[in-house]
């Protein structure tokens, strides 16, 4: 489209060129240099050219992308793993024997005891109703006063089958801190069939309680 102005500007001027020639009965004006004109017709197109160039090349020139920044990375957190009771294979946690006893040492002040073993008969021994039988529990001082006059090892509860309490009255039953002693109950089945689980317990000169609870269990037939 440019172009084409260009030409048609060119043939007018050298239109006007060839009319101010040609005029007769005028006064004679300066001779118009052609080549003149053809110069600065071609300046004038080539300019015109190098702008328009200048205008397109900038108009192809493409538009800069948009830059984002990059949103921060976090790292993978792991699921934990699912808790589960009992052992790799599966199979149930071992639970803690009380070795003959209800647990460990219960202090009671400066008095405690603990047990060490036991005599026959073992739980859950058949017995005929009505048999006489013993049954002896060591136990050790592990309290800081002496097992003296007025201590007991005693029935606390369950079934008591006859058996009476054994109160220390002499010295020779006395149990001093760091020395153990051995306590033989008399005792009987009772004359009903069925299960009997009786429990004993040290007990100081006031009647309380302390140390270790142990007990015996038979099977009356």
């Amino acid at each position: 489209m440019q172009i084409n102005k260009l030409n048609g500007a060119v043939v007018v001027i050298l239109m006007a060129a060839a009319l101010t020639a040609c005029g007769s009965g005028s006064t004679p004006v300066p001779t118009t240099d052609v080549g003149a004109i053809f110069t600065f017709a071609a300046s004038t197109m080539n300019a015109q050219l190098n702008d328009q160039g200048t205008q397109t090349a900038q108009a192809a020139s493409p538009t800069p992308l948009v830059t984002f920044t990059p949103l921060p990375t976090f790292p993978v957190i792991p699921l934990s793993t699912p808790f589960s009771v009992g052992t790799a294979s599966g199979a149930a946690l071992p639970t803690t024997s009380t070795g003959g006893s209800t647990g460990g040492s219960t202090a009671v002040g400066c008095n405690n005891a603990n047990y060490l073993s036991e005599t026959k008969p073992d739980d859950g021994t058949q017995m005929t109703a009505g048999d006489i039988f013993k049954k002896g529990w060591s136990l050790e001082n592990t309290g800081t006063c002496s097992w003296n006059s007025g201590y007991s090892f005693a029935f606390i509860t369950g079934d008591q089958m006859s058996g009476k309490d054994i109160v220390l009255s002499q010295s020779a039953n006395f149990t001093d801190p760091g020395h153990s002693n051995t306590f033989m109950v008399n005792l009987q089945a009772p004359a009903t069939a069925g299960e009997y689980k009786g429990y004993w317990q040290m007990k100081n000169a006031q009647g309380t309680a302390f140390g270790s609870r142990v007990w015996v269990d038979i099977v009356v037939k």
